[in-house]
């Protein structure tokens, strides 16, 4: 009595190998901007933080986690569009790419401004790397705007035109204290990295309460959103009390005062607008929504 052999791959026909390769179609533009700069933002991440443009505890972790789940999520995500998760993919994307770029841009304008002090950032290695990072920064963040229509600002524009007076607050806010920092660094007495975690508190309370606006794809949490987005602003304002009070200590002029207040103001409208987002959000669980009057 004899058996017959286990198949191996040899024996699979070569027409059925070709419609398994072809079953996932290749990446769009979209999706390899995404895929590539995501990575690209994770390794200048690491090499920027060994040679010193940045630490590696703080900017150099953000970095790293901010474009890997961009590339993660772009490269996973990829075809199977009909699954929508609780955070929408292209929020994650648009994460990634915010924070990167946002970064990425502040750190060429600090160095900028002191390009005689460049041994403090890396020096022309550090220098690149800067630049490189604000590239591919912008990169993905046009990449992840692309998963809108309207242009690089449509999910911003989307999310205001749509939101309520929350959102408004929550997003100025977040714009205030990227305009303050952008003076801190330039013209101002703080380095950035002192900044790069309030930062980025801000910047993802804002996502949160711009994804919980969207029209078309919002937050789908237990919670309501708000209650996350004042978490996030609430240690960014404890951060801001202890810069605010290291920044009564030093010997400041005018323009440190604008930039500084600029900073402070717009950490005090994200956790105004997320707690009157929470206070709404609290009585919508306990009372329930309320109720669409007649047309």
């Amino acid at each position: 009595m004899t058996t017959e052999p286990d198949p191996t791959l040899d024996d699979v026909p070569l027409e059925s190998a070709v419609q398994a390769e072809a079953a996932r179609p290749p990446f769009d533009q979209r999706t390899q901007l995404a895929c590539g700069s995501g990575f690209a933002v994770a390794i200048i991440g690491l090499l920027g933080s060994l040679v010193g443009a940045w630490t590696f505890d703080l900017a150099g972790v953000i970095l790293i986690v901010a474009g890997l789940l961009a590339f993660g999520t772009a490269y996973v995500s990829f075809g199977r569009e009909t699954f929508r998760p609780t955070v929408a993919r292209r929020d994650v994307i648009l994460g990634g790419g915010t924070i990167s770029a946002a970064l990425g841009i502040l750190f060429v304008a600090e160095i900028l401004a002191d390009l005689d002090n460049m041994d403090a950032y890396g020096g022309i290695l550090g220098l690149i790397l800067t630049f490189g990072l604000a590239f591919a920064g912008g990169v993905l963040y046009y990449a992840a705007t692309e998963w809108w229509t309207g242009g690089p600002a449509a999910p911003w524009t989307a999310a205001l035109a749509s939101g309520d007076r929350v959102t408004r607050l929550v997003l100025l806010g977040a714009a205030l204290v990227l305009i303050g920092w952008l003076g801190n660094i330039t013209i101002g007495i703080w380095f950035l990295r002192a900044g790069v975690e309030v930062i980025t508190l801000i910047l993802l309370a804002a996502l949160v309460m711009r994804a919980a606006a969207d029209p078309d794809e919002p937050l789908r949490l237990q919670i309501p959103p708000a209650f996350v987005a004042l978490a996030l602003s609430i240690l960014g304002a404890i951060i801001a009390v202890t810069h605010m009070s290291a920044f009564m200590g030093q010997i400041t002029g005018i323009d440190d005062w604008i930039c500084q207040l600029l900073y402070v103001a717009g950490v005090v409208l994200v956790v105004v607008g997320a707690g009157i987002g929470s206070v709404e959000g609290s009585r919508t669980l306990t009372e329930g929504p309320k109720p669409t009057p007649p047309a």
